[in-house]
């Protein structure tokens, strides 16, 4: 027997994904400024106003609608978070738009996703028949606006992956220049991140950061569970979420967290006074 023997028995590589690919060349082990906070919401008044508003219109509305109109108001409140680090200093945005991950197939196996422009000028209505259509066309057609890009990630190693991303965040981002050439929109992720964990039945999880994207904060909404809640004295049974927040500390600081909490508290605590009622 050697002086060294196999620390891990390995069964041979995996199969990977372009998103995988994507996955594997965007985060290091150490080194980022990820700060974490998990925001609990009593969702009764968000369930309420979601079955009011669809019955007006006549269109399935869900949570991840909800979390995401909350979201854009709570942003336009606070411009400060709509913001973008490059050359060493912070740059507002003059729009804000939300991405939301989505699958790109109905078994889930890869992962992309949709931007909802100007998001904060929608109601929820709008904000759900603009996603409806959008996941209906990468589902049925591919993902067409990252088509190129995914093409290109299958065709490269791994170890390599890193160093097209972040060449491709420099030139869109740091340089703010963009090519069709790049296989992807024009800022393709927008102002902050939401991915639905609830979907796969995950009551919480703190989703990490992607550098390349040079969003400032990625919200993770959880699933619907019943928890007891103290209300007027009594223990009574809510339906609660948990929202997971993973936010650059380079770019959002514990006062801005603060006012995006007291913020999304308030929409949450009473949806149709902070919202209104879209017209339809």
């Amino acid at each position: 027997m050697g002086l060294f023997s196999r620390n891990i028995h390995f069964a041979g590589k995996a199969k990977l994904s372009s998103f995988r690919k994507v996955a594997l060349g965007t985060w290091r082990t150490v080194g980022d400024p990820s700060v974490y906070a998990e925001l609990e919401y009593n969702v009764e008044p968000a369930k309420e106003y979601l079955a009011k508003v669809s019955a007006m219109s006549g269109k399935k509305l869900t949570l991840t609608h909800f979390v995401g109109k909350a979201c854009a108001e709570t942003i336009h409140r606070h411009p400060e978070l709509n913001c973008i680090l490059r050359w060493g200093t912070l740059y507002r945005r003059s729009n804000i738009d939300i991405f939301f991950q989505v699958a790109s197939d109905t078994k889930g196996e890869d992962l992309s996703g949709t931007t909802v422009r100007n998001i904060d000028q929608k109601n929820i209505v709008e904000i759900a028949d603009d996603m409806q259509k959008k996941v209906k066309r990468i589902r049925d057609t591919g993902d067409i606006d990252y088509k190129e890009m995914k093409k290109t990630m299958k065709m490269i190693p791994p170890w390599l992956s890193r160093y097209l991303l972040n060449f491709s965040s420099w030139i869109m981002y740091t340089l703010n220049l963009w090519t069709k050439m790049l296989g992807v929109p024009k800022d393709p992720f927008g102002s902050i991140m939401i991915t639905s964990l609830g979907s796969i039945g995950l009551e919480r999880a703190f989703v990490p950061l992607v550098p390349y994207a040079r969003i400032p904060c990625l919200v993770a909404i959880g699933a619907l569970r019943e928890t007891p809640l103290v209300i007027d004295g009594q223990i009574v049974a809510k339906p609660v979420i948990s929202l997971c927040v993973t936010f650059d500390h380079r770019v959002i600081d514990g006062m801005h967290a603060s006012h995006m909490s007291k913020s999304l508290k308030k929409i949450f605590a009473d949806p149709e006074g902070e919202l209104g009622l879209p017209k339809v």
